[in-house]
């Protein structure tokens, strides 16, 4: 790959590196203006002005719920409806849904904020918050989309440097107004629409690549995955335990947990310079999140140092979730994930925890210290443990019993992996575009003109003249001399 790039020009590699880092700053800025919809939202300074403030921290509890269900739920209805459409309609499915959700989430703002203001009954802010909560999650869908298309190490960098602006910019705004929050709120909703439109403008291909027909197959089979599982159940006992906390609006552990955090996982992904493998970050969770919810228990006194790293436990799964399914091949520079895993997993994470911090409230309230909330936070981690925790996290696959000739889900990403190398090797000794690289490995694998636009996106006329430009390029004059010459290898030049 090294000695491709030292044949490109340096014009050819500057533009290449200046679109990496726009796609970055998108996928950072995407990530951090969701976050801070949130905070800003749920934990702003326009809740402690008003009538209810007797109520809080219920109001709190009340709309964070609200929105954990509402996103949890948009975000299956939307994946359910993206796997039963056809791949070749996806893009413009996905493209449909932006412009309405930022019509949701700008409106569902303002709504809250207006009803906030004027003193509306609860229960219409309920309301408000709730269409707020969908325009997010479907634009939120949308970022997804291309954070999963994103090669692994620039989205580890996005991911990074999106919450360590998350962090800073709300420590920061915790410190004014309120009608300074109430601003930063609305213009974050905007920038989460801007950077997801421009995000998505720059997919060329099924939402889901690597999912192929897979994607098309119920969503109920990944609930049984331990991965999904594992996180849906550690969550709702992170819930439990804060719903129970004496501060349990006090975002300041969790921003100084994060900002550690994602600082470590950025320099761990950065010095193995390869895929990461989430399943080893999300065990070291699980573990840490057990021993600090254990040790709440033990020593009660020291609730809130506890409490500060079970945050931490929880801000590595809030990343990991992130590189969830993904294998890629480092030659190509590019990386794929299984997108169906993904949203599945994001939003059992964030059901379950609204839940379990309603969950926490109550217990709180009917049996007041942590005490019986830890021991259930304990109970769940445990069970997990013991279910699922020498299991395998194996991604789920549409494959059945095929016998002893089936072949494996590994195999078959390793064959893929060597076909795109061997492809790229070809295109860098024929100066083949990056375009034309891919038209090749489809080719390789043996699909059809007509497949190869579907799986692409593009018209048959482009596919048919990256074609005739690949011809001509490597001297063949047919499909079966191109891959001869594909078979035989050509020295580099």
């Amino acid at each position: 790959m090294l000695g491709f790039m030292n044949n490109v020009p340096t014009s050819t590699r500057n533009r290449v590196g200046d679109g990496q880092l726009r796609v970055i700053a998108l996928l950072a800025g995407g990530f951090a203006s969701y976050k801070l919809c949130i905070l800003l939202a749920w934990n702003g300074n326009a809740l402690a002005e008003h009538p209810w403030i007797d109520l809080q921290p219920d109001c709190f509890v009340a709309l964070f719920c609200t929105w954990g269900v509402v996103t949890a739920a948009t975000l299956l209805i939307t994946l359910e409806c993206f796997s039963s459409t056809p791949a070749c309609k996806r893009r413009r499915l996905l493209r449909g849904l932006l412009e309405p959700a930022f019509v949701l989430g700008l409106g569902g703002s303002l709504a809250f904020l207006s009803l906030l203001y004027a003193e509306f009954p609860f229960f219409t802010i309920i309301v408000a918050a709730g269409v707020f909560s969908a325009g997010c999650a479907l634009l939120h869908f949308g970022w997804l989309v291309a954070a999963m298309r994103a090669a692994t190490l620039p989205l580890v960098g996005a991911l990074t440097t999106g919450q360590l602006a998350t962090s800073t910019a709300f420590l920061l705004l915790k410190q004014t107004s309120t009608e300074v929050q109430a601003g930063f709120l609305v213009a974050s909703c905007a920038v989460l629409f801007a950077s997801t439109i421009a995000l998505v403008a720059r997919v060329d291909g099924d939402p889901f690549p690597s999912s192929g027909n897979v994607a098309r197959t119920r969503i109920i089979p990944l609930l049984a995955n331990p991965l999904v599982t594992g996180i849906a159940v550690s969550t709702l006992g992170v819930g439990i335990l804060w719903g129970s906390s004496a501060s349990i609006r006090d975002y300041t552990l969790w921003v100084f947990g994060a900002l550690a955090v994602c600082l470590a996982f950025f320099a761990t992904a950065f010095v193995r310079g390869r895929e990461a493998r989430p399943e080893t970050l999300v065990r070291a969770a699980f573990a840490l999140l057990g021993i600090a919810i254990l040790l709440t228990a033990v020593a009660p006194d020291w609730h809130a140092m506890f409490m500060g790293v079970v945050w931490v436990g929880y801000s590595v799964l809030s990343l990991c979730l992130f590189l969830l399914g993904r294998s890629g091949d480092a030659t190509a520079g590019r990386a794929h994930a299984d997108g169906r895993l993904l949203v599945t997993a994001l939003a059992l994470f964030d059901g379950s925890v609204a839940t379990g911090l309603a969950v926490g409230r109550i217990m709180n309230v009917a049996a007041p210290g942590v005490e019986t909330p830890t021991t259930v936070a304990v109970a769940l981690l445990l069970a997990f443990i013991f279910l699922f925790g020498g299991r395998p996290f194996a991604r789920p696959h549409a494959s059945g019993d095929r016998g002893p000739a089936s072949t494996s889900s590994n195999d078959v990403g390793g064959i893929n992996d060597a076909i795109r190398n061997q492809c790229f090797a070809f295109g860098q000794a024929h100066s083949l575009t990056e375009a034309e690289c891919d038209t090749l490995f489809y080719l390789a694998k043996g699909f059809t003109i007509n497949r190869i636009a579907e799986e692409r996106i593009v018209s048959k006329n482009t596919i048919k003249s990256q074609i005739t430009s690949i011809y001509r390029k490597a001297d063949v004059h047919s499909k079966q001399g191109l891959l001869d010459a594909l078979e035989r290898g050509t020295p580099r030049i």
